[in-house]
């Protein structure tokens, strides 16, 4: 199926009544819509949640190998979502295909979406930049994704995996999946508020439909 067509891509309006008094628009016959992006909204508690992390140790190479349980529970949180939204955007692509691993996900992407692993993500504030998903493009598995897994399945021994570095791989990894799945979301300007760490690396100046570079495949 292609991009775009489905209702997860273009999202379900809801009606926002009113409350604690005030009158909502739906009071006088207009109604309030509201296009709600679980996966967008969920992706900027994750963000949210890194940026906490910045008053403690500074983005930066020479603190990449830091560890703690904060980076912890945000790889963990963003290895889960992935996992998640690459199914929902395999699923986007074509709906009969169940993949269910990451080299079966890599697989049904990257043959949709060919140029899908040459996304770099800026994290601008700190001059730091990332491209998570480059090893799909030799056919490999990120290296981050085989961390998170470690520190998923087996903490006791792998728990310096949940480190500085591997987090920002992970949570970018995921605004690229999340913006690919949102697309259409994405070029209406759509998706607010945008992201306050990452940023794309052809972001335009505000998020318009005139500029149509900011995803390599469309």
């Amino acid at each position: 199926m292609k991009n775009g067509t489905t209702p997860e891509n273009s999202a379900t309006p809801h009606i926002i009544s009113g409350a604690g008094g005030t009158a909502s628009g739906e009071a006088f016959g207009m109604p309030i819509v509201q296009l709600r992006y679980d996966y967008w909204q969920y992706f900027l508690a994750l963000e949210h949640d890194l940026i906490e992390t910045i008053y403690f140790v500074e983005p930066a190479a020479a603190n990449f190998k830091t560890f703690s349980v904060a980076f912890a529970r945000i790889l963990l949180a963003a290895g889960s979502e992935i996992d998640v939204v690459c199914k929902m955007l395999c699923r986007q692509i074509d709906e009969s295909g169940k993949p269910n691993n990451i080299v079966e996900y890599r697989s049904a992407i990257t043959a949709h979406y060919p140029k899908f692993p040459t996304m770099r993500v800026l994290v601008p504030r700190f001059a730091l930049a990332f491209q998570p998903w480059t090893p799909w493009a030799s056919e490999e598995t990120p290296f981050w994704w085989e961390c998170y897994q470690k520190v998923k399945h087996e903490r006791q021994n792998h728990y310096q995996e949940a480190n500085l570095e591997n987090t920002f791989e992970a949570v970018s990894g995921l605004f690229c999946l999340i913006l690919y799945y949102y697309q259409r979301a994405l070029y209406d300007g759509h998706l607010q508020p945008w992201a306050r760490l990452f940023a794309l690396e052809n972001e335009p100046q505000h998020l318009v439909t005139e500029s149509r570079n900011m995803l390599p495949d469309f």
